[in-house]
């Protein structure tokens, strides 16, 4: 089947969840308008990362839990992107994807925390992966750096995932990673990929934009710029991931019992 996906790619202003919220609100709005059927939002896209003011950004951010849904279902799309969360006390950094038909959404929390980012310091690390049964197929959440643990989305493909959802604040000074480990994840999952990454200055350090969707061969479908905030909408066909598949069949070739 075919879907539409919207990158909304934005500059996050660091510790400004009301105004963030506004922007990602227009974005989507939008997105809507051109018939988009998911939006696509950046990392921690209401806070950036803030993460001394963690706690009190996290608290503020579950009151937006009911904008989101509310958004999502006057669009009539659904809506993905981490936010700063609390649960029993402590604070993740949790990807939450919001249908546009349900009131609760779904969560996962970010279980590879950036030690260059202090997230380590900061925030909790999640302990289960997230696949979602969306319209279109299985869907697997991940966050940035999740983008570098191969394993995690090997996982998501071995139990029926065609799309990767990925939502980051990468930075520009390391964008080539983030363009050459988009395609290996499609390529060697055989997977569409749909990555949405922040972009300009927020917190001391240059976002490297760049969002993009992968197709299961590996091509960029689409690409943002590296500068500037945007939104760009696609309609992927579902059914090439298992074309792609039946012709050269990776999942079915692995040797688990050699290398585990």
């Amino acid at each position: 089947m075919n879907i539409s996906i919207s990158l909304a790619q934005i500059n996050i202003q660091l510790g400004q969840p009301k105004a963030n919220f506004d922007v990602a609100s227009q974005m989507v709005t939008e997105a809507a308008r051109q018939n988009s059927q998911v939006v696509l939002l950046p990392e921690l896209w209401s806070t950036g990362y803030d993460l001394s003011n963690a706690q009190a950004l996290a608290r503020e951010n579950q009151a937006f839990l009911p904008e989101i849904a509310r958004l999502a279902c006057e669009n009539s799309v659904f809506i993905g992107g981490s936010l700063l969360l609390e649960r029993q006390g402590s604070v993740y950094n949790t990807f939450v994807f919001q249908p546009p038909t349900q009131d609760e959404p779904i969560f996962y929390s970010k279980i590879h925390l950036f030690r260059l980012m202090s997230e380590d310091r900061w925030l909790t690390p999640g302990d289960q992966l997230q696949q979602v049964e969306a319209p279109w197929g299985q869907t697997g959440l991940a966050i940035c750096y999740d983008l570098r643990f191969p394993e995690m989305f090997r996982h998501y493909a071995l139990a029926g995932s065609r799309l990767f959802l990925i939502s980051a604040e990468w930075p520009l000074a390391r964008i080539q990673h983030w363009q050459i480990l988009l395609r290996a994840r499609a390529i060697e999952n055989q997977c569409f990929i749909a990555a949405t990454n922040c972009t300009g200055l927020c917190g001391g350090e240059t976002f490297g934009g760049s969002s993009a969707v992968i197709s299961p061969w590996g091509e960029t479908l689409v690409e943002a710029s590296t500068g500037q905030p945007e939104l760009h909408t696609i309609f992927i066909d579902m059914d090439q991931v298992p074309t792609v598949r039946s012709k050269i069949p990776i999942l079915k070739d692995r040797r688990p019992d050699v290398y585990g």
